[in-house]
């Protein structure tokens, strides 16, 4: 509800003040929602069909990217930005009525301090787990904040911008669910150790064409947006998954530090971004692979620590 009103409230703003603070507001409704979303996803589902329950969650956020940026940008483009808000603040007024009227009743545990929130960081398993979450957001958002551009670099036409932005988004919808799947069969670390190495490929790639003058890609180009996607989106019901499992009995907190560090991890990788765009769009795009090689080995490693203390 709160949602709806800050869109509306962006979309009838009249300086650019108003708008920076009803953005905000927006942002942390759609942040305290988040992270309730997936512990009661949790809770509802069994150990064995948990990573798929929190993939249904996230699918909520990648479905709206596959289908909301194309339209948002149309809509945009074809009225104006305010309607584009507008539309957001009514499909979140749909979205609160079906919450009211379709979620099931869950018990309502005792109030958490933030002494006790912050009290799960010092178990060692989840202060490991937890660093990779905004190591892998920052990779993919180094570039994505500013997609735009990225597009232009690669000469798109602007008669194509949104059916590149719809590749990345439908890559997102099924990296998502095939990380949760996954997740479930052969565990988060095998999903994760792909979802990076596919993330350095894919973004690599695309920074190689930005440089170069490529011949007809545009299928190609889309092949690799939603590669993008398809990395970015997979890495949360994996990372998830291992952070319960890390403190299965403080779900709720964990995946709440969770949602912490996936907005932390998009702001470090938008900042970095706004730093380097000026230089060029291929420039985020072979910084956002940087990372995600990072994120790569810093998945290998802390893994191999948390075995080996684990045997000890």
């Amino acid at each position: 509800m709160l949602l709806g009103i800050a869109n509306f409230a962006s979309a009838l703003s009249w300086g650019l003040g108003m708008l920076v603070v009803t953005r905000v507001a927006a942002a942390a409704c759609a942040a305290a929602y988040t992270p309730n979303a997936g512990a009661v996803a949790a809770a509802l589902a069994g150990p064995q069909t948990r990573a798929r329950a929190l993939a249904v969650v996230i699918g909520g956020l990648t479905l709206a990217t596959a289908l909301g940026v194309p339209i948002g940008h149309a809509v945009s483009a074809s009225l104006s930005w305010r309607a584009s808000l507008a539309l957001v603040g009514v499909m979140s007024f749909v979205a609160a009525a079906g919450v009211f009227l379709l979620m099931p009743s869950v018990p309502t545990g005792m109030v958490v301090t933030l002494r006790r929130r912050l009290a799960v960081l010092r178990r060692p398993r989840v202060l490991l787990v937890l660093p990779l979450t905004i190591l892998g957001m920052a990779a993919c958002y180094t570039p994505y904040a500013f997609t735009l551009d990225v597009l232009d670099a690669l000469r798109v036409p602007d008669s194509a911008l949104t059916f590149m932005l719809f590749a990345y988004g439908a890559g997102a919808f099924v990296g998502n669910y095939v990380s949760g799947r996954g997740t479930d069969r052969v565990g988060p670390v095998a999903i994760l150790a792909g979802t990076y190495g596919l993330m350095a490929v894919s973004l690599g790639i695309l920074a190689w064409f930005a440089s170069e003058q490529p011949a007809e890609t545009s299928l190609l180009l889309a092949f690799l947006m939603a590669c993008w996607g398809a990395s970015s989106w997979a890495q949360s019901p994996a990372q998830q998954h291992r952070l319960i499992s890390s403190a299965p009995e403080e779900a709720s907190l964990v995946v709440a530090l969770n949602s912490s560090c996936i907005y932390l991890g998009m702001s470090i990788g938008t900042a970095i971004g706004g730093q380097l765009v000026g230089h060029g769009a291929v420039v985020p795009l072979a910084c956002g692979g940087g990372l995600a090689g990072l994120a790569f080995t810093y998945l290998l490693v802390t893994t191999a620590r948390l075995q080996t203390s684990l045997s000890n």
